[in-house]
């Protein structure tokens, strides 16, 4: 005997998630979140300093080596300019450049040079061109230290689990589900007869 049409059976998707019941669902998992981020944060994070241990060292070094080989002159530059700063912030004044502030306090006092106040004036004044010249290097430094480095040291970025699951992810993953079977079963909605007539896949089996 044929089928009729009444025998044919239909598939409904279910109602769309909604976002009460995401934020719900989530609320509800959180203490065995909870219990888990307990359990295995503090794994992971001694993982992870185990591995900058062994591997950081290794990990910035290697990264030096590239950038040194594809950019010798920045690199080399940075190095010079630290070492520069770190030896001029301590030294003392060059003669040259003593001898050019002498010859303008010389010029500027005039015959009151050999005076006790135009002595004490050329005295004032050298201890403050030392001090500027020491602070010029020291600035230098700072702001050689204060460069980006070209190479740190470091690790392949760690993944932490316990921060992958968020309520934005949830209601992503509920409305992506929901999507996906909405159109498995979207064929079977389509066909779903109207006036009692189905003009769907359904159509020739249900004439049978």
């Amino acid at each position: 005997m044929g089928s009729s049409r009444n025998d044919v059976q239909y598939v409904q998707a279910p109602a769309a998630p909604s976002v009460n019941d995401t934020m719900q669902q989530y609320v509800q998992s959180l203490p065995a979140l909870y219990q888990a981020q307990m359990q295995y944060e503090p794994q992971m994070q001694q993982m992870n300093l185990d591995m900058l241990q062994q591997f950081g060292t290794q990990y910035g070094q290697a990264q030096k080596a590239v950038n040194d080989a594809m950019y010798p002159e920045t690199s080399a530059l940075q190095e010079q300019i630290a070492q520069k700063a770190s030896t001029g912030m301590n030294e003392q004044m060059p003669a040259w450049a003593q001898d050019a502030y002498k010859s303008g306090v010389n010029a500027n006092l005039g015959t009151n040079v050999g005076s006790p106040m135009g002595a004490d004036y050329a005295s004032r004044g050298m201890m403050e061109q030392q001090k500027g010249w020491n602070d010029y290097y020291t600035n230098l430094g700072l702001s050689a230290a204060g460069r980006q480095p070209l190479a740190q040291g470091g690790t392949t970025p760690q993944t932490n689990y316990m921060q992958q699951y968020q309520p934005a992810q949830a209601m992503n993953y509920n409305a992506n589900t929901y999507s996906s079977y909405a159109q498995a079963s979207s064929p079977f909605q389509s066909n779903v007869p109207v006036g009692g007539v189905n003009l769907g896949i359904f159509g020739q089996w249900g004439a049978r």
